[in-house]
């Protein structure tokens, strides 16, 4: 079953590898490879070379060979072979790197376009910290898993088979044999205790994946933590992770410890058997004094990249794991499937809601068969009391959801036909909790037309009224509004998020409880501003506050998912009924 879902995780990811579009990629991989070959072509000749070198030594010092010639060309063979191995190793490295580091781009990509297109509920659902480790070590692992198991786990393999034919051809067939047993008991014993090991480092992945969540979001609510004068618990809750991972990595280090020294052991064993056996070679004449040294050269060439075995193979592993729980996030689909129709070219802009039903659970249904027309160029504003299903009209509107039952159309078209980007492009929304991102006020207005122009995002803030107090700054338009915006006032947030709507010059307008988070005298100046920039324009206004409805063609009043009145804001007055209701116990704030 876990080599299925490896196999699967490696078949996602070989079109990164081998992409059908970049031939200039695939022949970087091919030469990669060629150089791969020729990098263990020359480290295989290598320890020949020092033998032959040692043999033209020990003749010399007999007088066999008084000429240095033979001696001297051996000893800068055994050089240039070492450099060419290196060499070839680090061509095979610049070659393979734009490859690795564009498979990782076009991942990274993929991964952010994905989590994009996933539903507002997905998003609702995640923790921001551990899918951001998911991601971060998806990525990672891809480029471990490319660098170790194609460059150096199977040509290390490569060369223990080779060293063994070379080893049987010149010495006999138990050398041979002896070094591939000690390599198999050599890597039984490290995947062995590997396992082992995972055991440890996945508890480790765990409390590593509490400890960014708890400091994330403990950072996220610094202020709401201060209101509750909870630091001392936020403390608590990260020590016990912190705790964790201390264990598992402190038991993670003993069987590394562990893992090393059997390693050695083992290794060390087989050399020195070997290196005994040259020595009875050598007394009895089956072997030079070249033929002890290749002998131990070959053994030390393998125990190199054998000795990393264990953490190799574990961080294979876990590089599989990674990107496992990192492609996992492509399996999951988004809730809606986008399609390609997109709204004609028009001034008009005319919503209607036609018998829509949704719920979010089925045992508990939030909109009910609820129909209604915003006109073109007509406000029209939905109020009702607390979890009437207020902002899931929104949700719906802008298609976060599909309704359950019925339809809404955007002139005349049913918007399950139209993208999401095109119907999208026509909206223009200022919500109830403005977050802004952490960067300039410039970059925040101007994120509803990037190519905007300077001049444009100043017209913006204008027609927002907050021009002046971005002016009066000692940075302006530059200043910094911190994380989510938070340097920021209520007001002066959702100020941004009007000239932000303002630059985007949408047709049709959409306030979702837009003031309800202000004081009395904020939300006045605000609604000035709504009013300026909605005239004429379709809006559909969203309202806790009456006085938000009041101005508006048609006021929808909403409760628990149905519409019970309809009419303007004396017509609903003079019926006495749940708007008239609420206005009186709102009368007081609106007065005041």
């Amino acid at each position: 079953m876990q080599n299925t879902k490896y196999f699967k995780t490696f078949k996602l990811l070989i079109p990164y590898l081998w992409p059908d579009k970049r031939k200039d990629l695939k022949l970087r991989v091919s030469f990669a490879i060629i150089a791969l070959i020729l990098a263990k072509v020359a480290s295989v000749s290598t320890p020949l070379v020092l033998g032959a070198s040692v043999n033209s030594l020990t003749e010399l010092s007999s007088g066999i060979n008084l000429f240095m010639l033979v001696p001297v060309a051996l000893i800068i063979g055994y050089g240039a072979t070492q450099i060419i191995s290196f060499a070839f190793v680090q061509v095979r490295d610049g070659l393979f790197s734009k490859v690795s580091q564009h498979s990782i781009r076009q991942v990274s990509l993929t991964m952010f376009k994905h989590l994009h297109n996933l539903s507002l509920q997905f998003h609702l659902n995640r923790q921001t910290g551990a899918l951001a480790k998911f991601i971060d070590r998806g990525t990672k692992g891809i480029d471990f898993l490319l660098r170790y198991v194609l460059f150096n786990v199977v040509p290390t393999f490569f060369e223990i088979f080779l060293v063994s034919g070379i080893l049987f051809f010149l010495y006999g067939p138990w050398y041979a044999v002896i070094t591939l047993t000690t390599i198999s008991l050599y890597s039984y014993l490290t995947f062995t205790i590997t396992e082992w090991r995972n055991v440890f480092r996945k508890r480790m992945n765990q409390a590593d994946n509490d400890i960014s969540t708890k400091i994330i979001d403990s950072l996220l609510n610094y202020e709401t933590v201060k209101y509750f004068n909870n630091e001392s618990f936020e403390f608590k809750r990260l020590d016990e992770s912190l705790e964790n991972y201390e264990s598992a990595a402190n038991k993670t280090r003993h069987a590394l410890s562990l893992l090393n020294i059997s390693q050695t052991i083992i290794i060390m064993t087989g050399i020195t058997v070997m290196l005994v056996m040259s020595a009875y070679g050598i007394k009895n004449g089956d072997i030079d004094v070249g033929g002890f040294v290749v002998i131990n050269a070959y053994m030390l060439q393998l125990y190199q990249p054998l000795n990393f075995l264990g953490s190799v193979y574990r961080e294979i592993r876990q590089s599989l794991t990674d990107m496992e729980n990192m492609f996992s996030l492509l399996e999951v689909k988004p809730s809606i499937q986008e399609v390609n129709e997109k709204i004609p070219e028009g001034n008009t802009a005319e919503i209607k809601f036609d018998q829509v039903s949704f719920d979010y659970d089925v045992r508990r249904t939030i909109i009910k068969n609820i129909s209604f027309t915003v006109p073109d160029g007509k406000k029209v504003a939905i109020v009702g009391p607390t979890g009437a299903g207020k902002s899931t009209i929104s949700r719906l509107l802008f298609k976060f959801y599909e309704p359950k039952s019925g339809s809404i159309f955007i002139n005349g078209m049913n918007i399950n036909t139209i993208s999401q980007q095109s119907l999208r492009e026509i909206i223009g929304v200022v919500p109830q909790d403005t977050v802004l991102f952490n960067d300039t006020i410039h970059y925040n207005i101007s994120y509803g037309n990037p190519s905007a122009s300077e001049e444009e995002v100043i017209s913006a803030a204008k027609n927002a009224d907050i021009h002046d107090f971005i002016s009066s700054l000692p940075d302006g338009y530059q200043t910094i509004v911190g994380e989510r915006g938070l340097k920021l006032s209520g007001g002066e947030k959702q100020r941004v998020a009007i000239a932000r709507t303002i630059l985007k010059n949408p047709k049709i307008f959409f306030f979702d409880e837009a003031t309800s988070a202000l004081d009395t005298s904020t939300e006045k100046e605000i609604q000035k501003n709504l009013e300026n920039i909605s005239r004429n324009k379709t809006t559909l206004i969203i309202a806790h506050r009456l006085s938000t409805a009041a101005n508006a063609d048609q006021i929808i009043v909403l409760n628990q998912g149905e519409i019970i009145e309809q009419g303007t804001h004396e017509s609903l007055l003079s019926q006495k009924g749940k708007y008239f209701e609420m206005w009186e116990k709102q009368k007081p704030t609106i007065s005041h």
